[in-house]
């Protein structure tokens, strides 16, 4: 069974949304409430791509993630230069203006430090939303880290391609069954956030079946509390080629523009 905008409405239990939708974590306190199919659909998702001004930003809150042929030291070899490609793709293809922040918020004096990286690219995203206020999607590519026995791959049109995974957070963990709100972590657009990374996974069922991992829940905020288009999605994994990354890009784009382009009846808008 793989979940589309036409078969949807057959899933209601939360044993279904979990079979065919979402992957949560045990530590995230998620209810069937949280995840109430139609009231997800019910929101807008939708952006002007084409306005005056960039309307995409992309950046890596973990700029260091490679791949398992990534040349070290080469950041076009790393999740920085798949992004490069997706913009160029959005751009070039789609005539939608963005902006890639490259910034490295996981790196201090030249060492990897992980635990803060999130903190560390606060500012500096904020000050990019602010120069840019016609951005109206934000988006932070990861890829993930999984086994080396594990390869996330599936063949799209033709090309060995990365899988890919939208992920949520929901800034409320799970204290032995007992729901515990991160206060402190703010996010006024959690339904919006996973509103959009619902509609993305059908799209993507729909146009490249096989491509789109179930999408994730934990706790905590993440990088999606700037924007209600706020998406952060894992492009393989660190057992992926940069090929493989680089593949996904096409179709993530597409799956992207075609999501972020919908009018309020479903319908795609017409492109410049």
């Amino acid at each position: 069974f793989l979940a589309t905008h036409e078969n949807i409405h057959t899933i209601s239990t939360m044993e279904e949304i979990t079979s065919y939708i979402y992957n949560i974590d045990e530590s995230a306190y998620v209810t069937i409430d949280d995840l109430d199919i139609a009231m997800l659909l019910s929101q807008k998702v939708s952006a002007d791509l084409w306005g005056e001004g960039p309307k995409v930003l992309i950046f890596h809150t973990h700029s260091q993630e490679d791949f398992v042929d990534s040349v070290p030291g080469d950041p076009e070899d790393t999740i920085v230069g798949v992004g490069e490609h997706l913009a160029e793709i959005l751009a070039e293809k789609y005539g939608i203006s963005v902006v890639h922040d490259i910034g490295s918020y996981d790196m201090i004096d030249g060492r990897l430090v992980r635990g803060s990286s999130y903190e560390n690219m606060e500012p500096a995203i904020s000050k990019i939303l602010d120069k840019y206020p016609s951005i109206e999607v934000v988006i932070d590519l990861h890829r993930d880290g999984v086994p080396d026995h594990i390869h996330l791959m599936e063949k799209i049109d033709g090309k060995d391609t990365a899988r890919i995974m939208f992920f949520n957070g929901i800034t409320k963990y799970n204290d032995k069954g007992v729901p515990v709100e991160m206060k402190e972590l703010e996010n006024p657009y959690i339904t919006e956030n996973l509103a959009l990374s619902l509609d993305l996974y059908l799209n993507a069922n729909e146009l490249y079946p096989g491509l789109a991992r179930k999408n994730y829940i934990k706790p905590y905020r993440y990088s999606l509390h700037f924007k209600p288009m706020s998406m952060l999605v894992e492009v393989g994994a660190n057992t992926n080629t940069v090929k493989e990354a680089m593949n996904a890009m096409e179709p993530l784009a597409e799956i992207i523009v075609k999501t972020m382009s919908q009018n309020d009846y479903g319908e795609v808008s017409d492109t410049p």
